[in-house]
């Protein structure tokens, strides 16, 4: 329960350069009166700007430091929660706001919202609205809860029964949610962006592959057929040197025949050299008589004996001659199939060595390409680091499907929240729980004000107000006095259930001037009745002009006066 112990006020709208310091506990209930502009209602808009920052009249923030001073205007509030004190001190010109707790002066690292925030949420646990709806009634700048907006109803009910968190949950919800939707259409996004990538990397590597596949069938189709041209060569060259083999074989005597020959043809040549000798001996013997060495006759016996052992010698020579030339002629047809297998093996030979040489350029040939075949396996490198990459996006994408599996189910039960914590949802249950409640407590506080009507409000806070007859009204078709006790009701029974939740609970209760007009003679007394109910629960404030018929009603009596330009109590 929140305990408002003082409130005070220096150069605040009429007040001037001293403090105004009114005790909110002392007394039960007091009486606050004057006369007009001295200064009554100002102790509202200086409760309200100290807790929230902001006139309960709705005066501008500039209007708030006396006109007189223009400065140093300043507002305090002391007040427990608990075993806890607190002391709320708010300025302008200078501007300061400050919360302390327990003596120690809240940090201030915060911004002056976030700081207000802390005030309302963590500390107060209630909003401007709540507190005027449970706090404050009267006024002509109040807004009654019948008056409200639906929506605006529906806050302060949630703000007493303390479930507003649920809107704020539903809030978070909300937007985690629309987080998760967006992160969604993100991870979609990226998910296509993988999967296109992917593909683009596997048709990279079909197209490398392909490419590879094809140039190292197109090399080892050539390595296969240059290898057959080989065997084809090798086949042939073997084939010409085997008939090389077979012809050298048939001429063994190659080296022989012409030493043989050359021998004959000098046996031959000095055969003929000693034919002529015997011819030209014969040639001397015939057709000389005289020896040419002695001068003497030759005898006829004796030339004739010389002549025919010369004839003899010629002619064995010249058969001689005749065997060794047909010993020469012999070789020499030898010689020339000699020759003629030698020029046959020399063609074959050269055929030989062209074979070889083409065996030789398709080994080379050979070793190109298989030279390119390693290249091109090497290039295969390139396949490998695209692999590598496509696996990389495989598992990027495998991460992504696998965090929006996460979203859609985080969405999922988000979803649920969402759905529950909808005014339609948890809320819903909790407000229709109370609502009995609720109704049961402003009927009997209408009552109470002999106020005879059964007065009811549906889970949208609309009303259905029946009279006795069953004539059914709505709070617009009521007179204003009576629209001012169904306000009462209301506010004694939103009090009422703010206590019995622990939501909203305060000692304070203020009423600006709803004796003033409203409340006739018969109402104002079964009213201050009803006030005396609360006992010590409650420090009541009343304000009114009407203090010559009320004074001996309340304990204590606060008189405003306004003295040289400023308001003050008197």
């Amino acid at each position: 329960m929140i305990i408002f112990q003082t409130l005070s006020w220096k150069n605040f709208l009429s007040t001037g350069n001293y403090k105004t310091k009114v005790d909110l506990t002392q007394h039960n209930n007091t009486l606050i009166s004057g006369e007009n502009g001295a200064g009554k209602s100002t102790m509202l808009d200086a409760l309200t700007f100290a807790l929230f920052g902001k006139s309960f009249r709705g005066i501008n923030l500039t209007q708030l430091p006396n006109s007189i001073n223009e400065k140093d205007c300043e507002v305090e509030i002391a007040f427990t929660i608990g075993t806890d004190s607190y002391k709320v001190v708010r300025c302008m010109k200078p501007k300061k706001f400050e919360i302390h707790k327990n003596g120690e002066m809240l940090d201030q690292d915060a911004k002056a919202r976030d700081y207000q925030k802390i005030l309302e949420e963590q500390i107060l646990k209630m909003s401007y609205k709540s507190f005027c709806q449970v706090v404050i009634l009267g006024s002509s700048n109040y807004v009654p809860f019948m008056q409200l907006s639906a929506a605006d109803r529906r806050l302060v009910v949630e703000n007493l029964l303390d479930i507003d968190v649920f809107s704020t949950m539903n809030t978070l919800v909300r937007a985690r949610l629309q987080v998760a939707k967006e992160d969604i259409k993100d991870i979609d996004h990226k998910v296509e962006i993988a999967k296109s990538k992917v593909d683009e990397k596997q048709k990279l590597i079909n197209t490398l592959e392909k490419k590879s596949s094809d140039s190292v069938e197109k090399y080892r189709d050539e390595i296969k057929e240059s290898k057959t041209q080989i065997e084809e060569f090798e086949k042939e060259i073997a084939k010409k040197q085997e008939e090389v083999s077979t012809l050298l074989k048939s001429i063994g005597d190659k080296d022989t025949i012409p030493k043989d020959l050359i021998k004959a043809e000098s046996t031959e040549q000095q055969l003929k050299n000693k034919i002529k000798t015997i011819q030209k001996n014969i040639k001397f013997y015939e057709e000389n008589d005289i020896c040419p060495s002695c001068n003497q006759n030759i005898e006829e016996h004796h030339k004739n004996c010389i002549l025919n052992d010369s004839s003899k010698q010629q002619k064995a020579v010249e058969t001689a001659i005749e065997d060794i030339g047909k010993h020469i002629s012999s070789n020499e047809k030898r010689m020339s199939e000699i020759n003629s297998i030698l020029e046959d093996v020399s063609v074959l030979d050269k055929h030989i060595t062209e074979k070889k040489n083409q065996v030789s350029v398709s080994l080379q040939y050979i070793d190109k390409l298989q030279a390119n075949i390693e290249s091109v396996l090497t290039e295969g490198t390139e396949v490998e680091t695209a692999k590598e990459e496509m696996n990389r996006l495989i598992g990027e994408g495998t991460t992504h499907v696998t965090r929006r599996k996460e979203l859609v189910e985080d969405k999922h039960y988000l979803s649920i929240a969402s759905t529950l914590l909808k005014d339609s949802g948890i809320k819903a249950k909790i407000i229709k729980h109370y609502l009995p409640i609720m109704n049961k407590l402003i009927n009997k506080y209408l009552s109470d004000m002999d106020f005879f009507c059964q007065f009811n409000l549906d889970e949208n806070f609309n009303e259905t107000i029946k009279s006795r007859h069953r004539d059914e009204f709505t709070y617009h078709s009521f007179s204003e006095g009576e629209r001012l006790r169904i306000d009462l009701s209301l506010l004694l029974a939103w009090r009422e259930i703010a206590r019995l939740k622990n939501s909203v609970n305060c000692n304070l209760l203020i009423l600006d001037e709803v004796f003033d007009s409203s409340l006739d003679a018969v109402g104002t007394e079964e009213f201050l009745k009803l006030l005396t109910t609360f006992g010590s629960r409650a420090n009541i404030f009343v304000i009114s002009h009407k203090s010559d018929t009320m004074t001996d009603k309340f304990q204590n009596h606060i008189v405003f006066e306004k003295k040289n330009n400023f308001s003050r109590i008197k």
